[in-house]
């Protein structure tokens, strides 16, 4: 009785978990993806890609591959800032590289709204000079009415069910095993 209990309860966490991670939104750093945006300014050439390709309501990245016009080198110190607004929304993220990769910046941002949003690219090598960018991506899927949804609250679902199971055995457990007085 006490085996197949557990089993069960093994058995439904392990679905549960599989259940709630396939609802999450997926972003794979290193998708195959075509250029959002190409294009030079001043001294620089900007390649932007954002991932996922067809970019959904909630987190999306942008990858940004400055290099020089001159001598097609990649730019390795330089701040640089993604803004997306649209209408009276506005999010900005600064992009930042690794050691591992001193010729990508990444900006991770999570959109609350499908439509049209206008992104502008600030890049800059020197103090108080800056150069920007701007270019349209079209978000689809659906609105995230509240703040408070994050698409990622089937996890946290998930933990309050796998903390209820705790809670509950140990009561069941206590009442069965206490000691009866004679």
């Amino acid at each position: 009785m006490k085996t197949q209990l557990f089993f069960y309860s093994v058995v439904a966490s392990i679905l549960l978990t599989g259940l709630g991670n396939s609802f999450l939104p997926q972003i794979h750093a290193n998708q195959d993806e075509q250029l959002s945006y190409s294009g030079s300014i001043n001294e620089y050439n900007l390649s932007v890609k954002v991932i996922p390709k067809t970019p959904v309501v909630g987190p999306i990245q942008f990858q940004i591959f400055p290099t020089y016009k001159s001598d097609n080198s990649p730019v390795e110190k330089a701040i640089i800032e993604v803004l997306v607004r649209k209408e009276e929304e506005a999010y900005m993220s600064r992009a930042v590289n690794t050691p591992k990769s001193l010729d990508t910046y990444i900006a991770n941002l999570t959109l609350h709204q499908a439509g049209t949003w206008e992104s502008e690219i600030r890049i800059s090598t020197e103090p108080d000079i800056e150069h920007s960018v701007f270019f349209p991506i079209e978000i689809t899927g659906s609105n995230i009415h509240s703040e408070n949804l994050v698409p990622g609250s089937s996890a946290g679902i998930f933990f309050m069910f796998i903390f209820v199971i705790i809670v509950v055995f140990t009561i069941f457990l206590s009442f069965r095993y206490r000691k009866k007085t004679v």
